[in-house]
């Protein structure tokens, strides 16, 4: 029987945030040994891909250990990044004592940072392989947004990322480098790698592979893939720009049974995209333009959805900022929603409040003061107040538990407005479905998201308007004070790429 033990630590860091990732940030989300069975079983994630794989498979048996997440945010505290390595690693040692492994698999993301750690996924693989050493094979499975390092490549022995952005393949990659590792164990044999970093960086807003140029570099991979029964895998990381570290940027990543195939296939699909970079600029929107557009659209049985992109949880962003929320209850549209400002004060004194009644309070904006100023709110009608649980029906983690906090429904005009006290990127109309509210009853939707939103959403909405308004996962690069990141790239300035 094949043993391989898995666990992992996924964080997506956005330097420019101030809120630091702690132990009390992770409390919830740091699950060990069954825990992380129970948490993940029939979850379309990355580790219910590991877990599902490994079942399809007789010869093989799953050993859990440590797998912690954390919504993304700013820097992960250094202690908590030590923690949750020594745990992986003494976890995976007490696991191999007990019978040895044979392979390890790791969920990491590939856009963490920590204090005094820039590479947080180079360090957790490093210590992996320090403790097993040059023989064990080793197996990480990446986010798209991944910043690959040097790191990450020399201490793995296979990475692959995802394809899609919404991200509804994670389920698909994890077990197919589950897969992958188990042959590896089978016939003992290591993949040849090759990485081609592009002087490119990529925002968010300009990722989406359900159609346009993003899409059409996820089809070409999938075609070299089948093109040459030799290479394994070909990844196009966009990057991840808000995490300002010196490898930060676009790159392509290609596995294969020989190196001459990495090398020619990572050049050719690099080429490929860097000749269509052009392509991927995207419309963004004020706040005041996009209610002008969305408003614009002819009416029908489905609403139209504003996502507010630049304060993206899911991007590191305080999701408490104030420029969409503010022109909507400006415009007070029959049948407008927002969903969700992130406010556990207001949440609270909603609830105290207590439904039916009315409630005067700041609304947002605390955070920081990059997101805008809090809203004046009085006499705010509270329709509905929650536990903020619900069950994600996206394809994009289908069946993963969301917990928003205690959560509730203000009514100001004609405008419905969800206060959470937890941050996390909506994916679907849990944010709604949390607090009574139904989509179909919607006619303008406003949400805090860059692209994830969009697989659930597609068809149910007549239309999807982008909004750059200020903050930190915003669209225009030029905004940002970077510091690491190599200002010579593509778009920041007219770089030039050769193929080495």
């Amino acid at each position: 029987m094949m043993r391989i033990g898995i666990g992992g630590f996924a964080h997506e860091t956005n330097t420019f945030s101030n809120i630091y990732v702690t132990p009390q940030l992770l409390a919830t989300r740091w699950h060990e040994g069954q825990r992380m069975v129970k948490e993940n079983l029939g979850v379309h994630n990355y580790i219910g891909g590991f877990l599902d794989e490994a079942a399809a498979q007789p010869d093989v048996e799953y050993v859990p250990t440590v797998m912690a997440t954390a919504a993304p945010s700013g820097m992960v505290q250094k202690e908590t990044l030590e923690a949750i390595r020594d745990r992986i690693v003494e976890m995976l040692l007490a696991a191999h004592k007990n019978a040895p492994l044979d392979a390890i698999a790791l969920h990491l993301h590939g856009a963490a940072v920590a204090d005094g750690y820039p590479d947080v996924e180079g360090e957790i693989i490093r210590r992996v392989r320090d403790a097993f050493g040059p023989d064990m094979p080793i197996g990480v499975v990446l986010d798209l947004h991944g910043n690959i390092t040097d790191a990450m490549m020399e201490y793995a022995d296979l990475l692959i990322g995802v394809k899609t952005y919404p991200h509804v393949d994670e389920y698909d990659a994890a077990r197919i480098m589950f897969a992958q590792l188990c042959d590896m164990v089978r016939k003992g044999y290591k993949p040849f790698k090759r990485l081609v970093r592009l002087p490119w960086v990529m925002t968010c807003s300009e990722g989406l592979t359900m159609n346009g140029p993003a899409h059409d570099v996820q089809q070409f991979c999938i075609a070299c893939e089948k093109e040459n029964d030799d290479l394994m895998q070909a990844t196009f990381f966009q990057g991840f720009p808000y995490s300002d570290i010196k490898e930060t940027g676009v790159s392509v990543l290609t596995m294969a049974k020989t190196q001459e195939t990495a090398d020619a296939f990572a050049n050719k699909i690099a080429r490929y995209a860097w000749d269509k970079r052009h392509e991927f600029t995207v419309p963004v929107y004020g706040a005041e333009e996009a209610m002008d557009i969305a408003l614009a659209i002819e009416k029908s049985d489905k609403p139209v959805v504003i996502n507010e992109s630049s304060d993206n949880c899911g991007g590191g962003a305080p999701g408490d900022g104030t420029f969409l929320l503010r022109e909507m209850l400006k415009r007070n549209v029959e049948g407008s929603y927002f969903g969700f400002i992130y406010d556990p004060e207001a949440a609270l004194e909603a609830a105290k409040a207590g439904v039916g009644n009315t409630v005067s309070l700041k609304l947002g904006g605390k955070m920081d003061n990059l997101h805008g100023e809090p809203i004046e709110l009085t006499d705010a009608y509270v329709k509905c107040v929650s536990d903020g649980v619900y069950i994600n029906h996206s394809p994009k983690g289908f069946g993963d538990r969301y917990n928003m906090g205690p959560s509730a429904c203000l009514v100001v005009g004609n405008v419905h407005i969800v206060v959470s006290s937890a941050r996390r990127q909506p994916k679907d109309d849990g944010v709604f479905r949390m607090v009574g509210l139904s989509y179909e009853e919607m006619d303008v939707v406003a949400l805090k998201s860059s692209q994830h939103f969009k697989a659930w959403w597609q068809d149910k909405s007549r239309g999807m308007i982008p909004c750059d308004s200020p903050g930190i996962n915003s669209s225009d690069l030029h905004s940002f004070n970077f510091k690491n990141l190599n200002l010579s790239y593509y778009p920041l300035q007219d770089a030039t790429w050769e193929e080495e």
